[in-house]
């Protein structure tokens, strides 16, 4: 997740209108529109289509980001669990994009720069809440929150199978208690400059 959040501050869009040599600054606005409306959506795969190649890697498709978290399934927690849980996460992440406005276009020969002026969460912010200590958190409240429910299902369950019902259990909560608190958290607005 953090490689999926640090490749877009630095981010470099493709610009793919089918303008040729010399973009018009309409065309231009137009790409950087789709783009900014997908990262709104969190749809990563949607995104990858005016990114760089570089750009892509760093941040991952939807694909590669499933396929991280199968490590997780391999332990016997469902699919559904993991899918809920990165859904919460992207749209914690859509909150960075909430509004923006398309400035100033700059066209140079087949390059052009747009300027955008994004609210929503600050980047800094998000990265700053899905940590480790902040997942720990969550998860050891639950487990005090639960410990009788816990205890009851450890009697007749296997440590393994204990710990992917509990995962089970805790990642959706733990997913929809970041995207309520992304949602409280305070809007900044910031100047992005996509280079396309």
């Amino acid at each position: 997740m953090k490689k999926f959040l640090a490749a877009l501050l630095g981010m470099t869009l493709l610009f793919v209108a089918g303008c040729g040599a010399n973009p018009e600054a309409e065309a231009v606005k137009t790409t950087a529109e789709a783009f900014l409306k997908s990262q709104q959506a969190g749809d990563l795969d949607e995104s990858a289509k005016y990114m760089t190649e570089s750009a892509v890697r760093d941040m991952g498709t939807m694909e590669e980001l499933r396929d991280s978290l199968s490590a997780y399934e391999a332990m016997g927690i469902s699919g559904e669990t993991m899918d809920t849980f990165m859904d919460s996460m992207l749209k914690a992440y859509g909150m960075v994009w909430e509004k923006y406005e398309i400035g100033d276009v700059k066209v140079d020969g087949d390059t052009a720069t747009v300027m955008v002026k994004v609210t929503g969460i600050p980047m800094d912010t998000l990265e700053n809440e899905m940590t480790e200590e902040y997942g720990s958190e969550l998860a050891q409240q639950w487990v005090v929150d639960h410990s009788e429910e816990i205890q009851k299902y450890m009697e007749d369950h296997t440590e393994e199978e204990s710990f992917a019902w509990l995962m089970d259990q805790i990642l959706p909560d733990a997913g929809k208690q970041v995207e309520a608190k992304m949602a409280d958290a305070e809007r900044k607005t910031s100047d992005y400059r996509l280079t396309l």
